[in-house]
Formats: structure tokens, sequence, C-alpha cells
């Protein structure tokens, strides 16, 4: 006769799905919240960047308990704290963090650069094919329009800009909310680039959640399109073991659709 197993006094922890479901939900909600807010001095003017900094909150606030370094949201060590420091070796004082910053650019450099390019070779292989669908679905009547692209420096300028604000305002806080949190709390991986983190199950559900947010801001049955797209930035983050080359594809998959609307309807 075996002895009955003691029971735990601690909590259960909440099963991952219920768990992504109820900080889904409140993201959400507050998305929708934010998007159609009108008439409120700053809050109205500025939708897209409150948006940005509730996904990137809710990234780090959940995706840290996870880990950082095990979510992938370590950005190539800039937002780990500094190896040296000890309590035997105390960080040197900067007060404005100026210094610490600049450490983790540096630290953060290599990586960022080899992630960049990991995305620039996706990019090559995957637009081809894209802009072909893309021409036999919206079906122009017109030839491609450099010039209502990019033909002044003042709308090179702006496209720079707006490269820049896909990097940080868009890419960042959903790639680091859906694949940085969502993925990895749906998973449960070992470490960042555990296997699990692209079973098909793991990468529909976090790309449907993804595609499900878009309705928040516009609820409009297009806007669930990029599902498919989400599976892609899903299964590069499982394989990278972080979200840096997912964040700059996605960046640029958004461009890339900007400039073929421009150019083409």
């Amino acid at each position: 006769m075996s002895a009955r197993p003691i029971a735990d006094s601690k909590p259960a922890r909440t099963p991952a799905l219920k768990e992504v479901l109820i900080v889904y939900a409140g993201v959400w909600l507050l998305t929708f919240f934010v998007s159609h807010v009108e008439g409120v001095p700053i809050l109205s003017e500025h939708r897209a960047e409150m948006v940005g900094l509730l996904f990137l909150a809710s990234a780090m606030i959940f995706g840290g308990r996870l880990g950082l370094e095990r979510a992938g949201l370590t950005l190539g060590g800039l937002m780990l704290p500094d190896a040296e420091s000890s309590p035997e070796h105390p960080p040197a004082r900067d007060p404005l963090g100026v210094f610490d910053l600049l450490r983790g650019l540096r630290a953060a450099g290599p990586v960022g650069v080899r992630e960049t390019g990991v995305a620039l070779l996706l990019a090559l292989v995957v637009f081809p094919p894209f802009v072909l669908g893309f021409y036999l679905y919206a079906t122009p009547t017109h030839a491609f329009r450099w010039h209502d692209v990019a033909a002044t420096p003042t709308q090179i300028t702006a496209w720079g800009e707006m490269l820049l604000a896909q990097l940080l305002v868009v890419a960042l806080p959903e790639e680091a909310f859906f694949r940085g949190y969502v993925q990895t709390r749906l998973a449960n991986p070992q470490h960042a680039a555990d296997p699990v983190l692209r079973a098909p199950k793991v990468l529909v559900v976090q790309a449907l959640l993804f595609a499900l947010v878009h309705l928040a801001s516009t609820a409009h049955v297009a806007r669930l399109a990029v599902f498919f797209p989400a599976l892609l930035f899903g299964l590069i983050r499982a394989r990278r073991g972080g979200i840096g080359a997912a964040l700059v594809f996605h960046a640029l998959c958004n461009l890339l659709s900007e400039v073929l609307t421009r150019g083409w309807l």
C-alpha cells in the first residue's frame, strides 16, 4: 500500500492558456478604449504610441515573470542587468543611467546587426512572391507609380521616420507581447530556443490572438489577414531564440505593404 502524496500547500499555478487569455482580454479592451477615444487631449493624438506602450509594458511585466532571457526579450543583452555588478563589486554611480545605456547598446550591437541580417535575408526570399500575390489580388489599373512612393528628399525623410516608427512603436511592442510573452507562456520552454516554441498549436494560437487584437482598433474582417504573417513571426522568434529578427522583419513587412499600396492603389 503506497503512501498518499502530501498536498502542496502552495496554490496551483494558473494554467498557461487561462493566464494568457486573461491578460490578453485586458490588453484587448484597453486597446479598444485607447483606439476609439475622442476629444481627450494628448491621448487622442497619440493613440498608436499609447497602444504600443500598453503592449510593451504588458510584455515586460508578464514576460519578466517568465525570465526575460527565456522569453527572448533581452534584445541582445540590452534588457539584462550588468553582469559585472555584484554586492562585492557594485556598479559605478550613474544617476542618469547614460553609461549603463551605452554599455547595453555596445553589447547589443553585434546581435542587432546579426538579427537584422537574418531579417533582410528572409525579406529577399519572402517579399518577391508577396509582391506578386499583392499584384494579382489588387489588380492595379496602372503601372507602379514611383513618384508616389519617394521622389523628393522630403518623401525619403518621411519614409525614414516611418521605418523608425514601425520599428519602435509598432513592431517592438507587438513582438514583445505576442512572440515574447504570449508565445513563451503558451509553450513553457526550458530555454529561449526550445523546439516547443514552434509547436503548431502554439504558433496558431499566438497568431490568432495577434489577428484578433487588430479588430480592437478597426473592426474589419480584412484586419484578420495578419494571422498569416504572425505565423512566420512566431516561427522566426522560435528559431532565433529572441524577438530581434522577427521585430525587424515585421517592420519591413509593414513598410512594404505601405509602399505597394501607395504605388499601385
